[in-house]
């Protein structure tokens, strides 16, 4: 009897103490600390128009643009073609696109060479992050520069 008592004598401690811990964390005005790295959510149902491929600007008045909806799937338009793909911000700030469906219109080689830069550079698991307003996209085929569209 007397080991029972002293038991729940022993544990109504442990719950006293964890509850007085709970209540001074919770007094504690500083917020609670990220473990790791912070990483930052991607800006959904938001057009960036792309700015530069690879450091080359874009000429003027074509339009490159990119879209992920609320549904995580991109979308947009490559200078010549609309195109679409379910395009998944991952952890780490990474982009992982699905099968591409594209219309089938043909340009200019130039124009066409803009499109096929920019559809590759958003595969093989390319980073992305927000820098000073713009959207960088970086990966093994190359880098992206947006600009947010109005």
């Amino acid at each position: 009897m007397k080991r029972v008592l002293f038991c729940a004598v022993a544990a109504l401690g442990v719950i006293a103490s964890t509850g007085l811990a709970l209540a001074q964390m919770r007094d504690n005005d500083e917020p609670p600390k990220p473990i790791g790295p912070a990483f930052k959510n991607f800006p959904l149902d938001q057009t960036w128009s792309l700015k530069s491929i690879n450091n080359k600007p874009v000429p003027p008045g074509l339009d490159i643009s990119l879209q992920i909806d609320g549904n995580l799937r991109g979308s947009g338009y490559t200078g010549c073609n609309s195109w679409s793909a379910t395009l998944y911000p991952v952890k780490q700030q990474h982009l992982l696109m699905g099968p591409v469906a594209l219309t089938k219109k043909q340009c200019s080689k130039e124009i066409m060479a803009l499109e096929t830069g920019f559809l590759s550079a958003l595969l093989g698991n390319p980073t992305w992050d927000l820098v000073n307003g713009e959207l960088i996209v970086k990966g093994p085929r190359g880098t992206l520069q947006f600009d947010r569209s109005l």
